[in-house]
């Protein structure tokens, strides 16, 4: 079956563009669709700039790579151009320093820094980079109490268990969606990105934070695992927990924070990956039976059921409306 690959929400690079202009084109762009900031290079016509965007809902993924540059949010853009979210940095390649409140964080491939975008900080590049920023709006997060926290850069410590845990899970959820940024699989890739960083900016102090990271990533691997075989019709919660190493009860204490259990994920994401399936026009001609064949359930009936009971339409007529509004 043909999976739909979501274009970027946006996409710039500079090669197209007369190098006196670049910086300044440059920083219109990213006023716009990223952050309000200036840039600056030590040959500034040499500036090279590849970015491209995917608006997720809960979390915005961008895929930046290029030539050195030195990035500065200012006080000044701080009060002109507001924005008020979490950025979590994964420097893929090449080496950096980043400097916020005072402090400064030397980076390198590998690394994940983590800061409020309220705060102004200079983000330097000494050569070829290439970075993915996940990013998440403030009011999305869980409380106020991370605000402190991230008065100054967060540089996860990869000597520690559950940084090391969240740092890896956030690298797969980013890359691998930028890898193959298929629109059945958005949802839950932003859905992860946001708890994710949600986890990541939890200061140690709170109830519960020492083991929070660690259940999350339990439940990521599960979600994961349940992506993957999610087309067998065999896959059961127990199978997920086997497949993770914990017992089935704790992995739905785990889910229960979260307001489901296994099998409501399970079943919830095999609705979503069919319904994605049915308004596709490309397979307009593939009956509503086998699609609910491909995608686990033992029957159209039952498939019909589900989907009635989640998108409040039996199938039949949810894929009319959507056909003819294509047509």
């Amino acid at each position: 079956m043909p999976a739909i690959r979501l274009a970027p929400t946006a996409e710039v690079s500079t090669d197209h563009v007369a190098p006196q202009h670049r910086l300044a084109y440059y920083e219109a762009y990213n006023a716009h669709r990223l952050v309000g900031l200036r840039c600056s290079a030590l040959d500034s016509t040499r500036l090279q700039a590849r970015q491209r965007h995917y608006d997720l809902g809960e979390a915005r993924i961008t895929d930046v790579s290029g030539s050195s540059r030195i990035i500065e949010r200012s006080r000044e853009l701080v009060n002109t151009h507001p924005k008020d979210a979490v950025f979590a940095c994964l420097l893929l390649r090449g080496e950096a320093c980043f400097l916020q409140a005072g402090r400064v964080v030397p980076l390198a491939a590998g690394d994940v820094v983590v800061y409020s975008t309220d705060v102004p900080y200079l983000y330097a590049f000494g050569g070829e980079m290439h970075q993915v920023i996940v990013a998440t709006d403030a009011a999305r997060l869980s409380g106020d109490a991370w605000r402190d926290r991230l008065r100054e850069p967060l540089k996860l410590d990869g000597r520690l268990a559950t940084p090391r845990l969240l740092a890896s899970a956030l690298r797969s959820t980013a890359v691998g969606f930028l890898e193959a940024p298929l629109a059945e699989r958005a949802s839950e890739t932003a859905r992860r990105a946001r708890a994710l960083i949600d986890a990541l900016v939890r200061p140690p102090t709170e109830p519960a934070a020492a083991t929070a990271g660690g259940g999350l990533v339990l439940v990521m691997n599960a979600e994961q695992y349940i992506d993957q075989h999610l087309a067998e019709p065999e896959l059961d919660a127990q199978a997920v927990s086997r497949a993770v190493g914990v017992s089935l009860r704790h992995l739905n204490r785990l889910f229960a924070m979260r307001g489901e259990s296994v099998s409501d994920c399970l079943w919830r994401m095999r609705l979503e990956r069919a319904r994605a399936a049915l308004l596709d026009p490309r397979l307009h001609r593939v009956t509503v039976a086998e699609i609910a064949h491909r995608h686990g359930f033992a029957s159209a009936a039952h498939f019909a059921r589900a989907f009635r009971r989640r998108f409040g339409a039996p199938p039949t007529e949810h894929r009319s409306a959507a056909l003819r509004g294509h047509h």
